[in-house]
């Protein structure tokens, strides 16, 4: 898999550029709205987190625990949109800056 991701000679230089500066703009607000989302997902994690620590039955620990695990899986779900909207950079565009 990492040699497809930095293999240079996967896609042309010029396929690269012409979709990178088409999509440019819609990715970017694609990828913002989706930091966004996990940032959310975050900051309700720590909320969780917290009432887990001061949670008193074992009801309210289950249920907890069950919401940290659906928000575990919206987490890794959203990372792996953020990575499939990203460019990696491949050893001729490092060479290139």
């Amino acid at each position: 898999m990492l040699d497809c991701i930095f293999d240079c000679e996967m896609v042309p230089k010029s396929h690269y550029k012409s979709r990178k500066s088409q999509e440019n703009l819609i990715d970017d607000s694609f990828l913002l709205g989706l930091q966004s989302v996990l940032r959310n997902v975050y900051i309700a994690e720590a909320i969780l987190f917290k009432r887990l620590e001061s949670s008193s039955t074992t009801e309210e620990t289950e249920r907890l625990s069950c919401g940290l695990s659906r928000l575990s899986e919206v987490e890794r779900k959203l990372n792996l949109r953020i990575f499939d909207h990203i460019n990696l950079l491949t050893p001729s565009d490092s060479e290139e800056e």
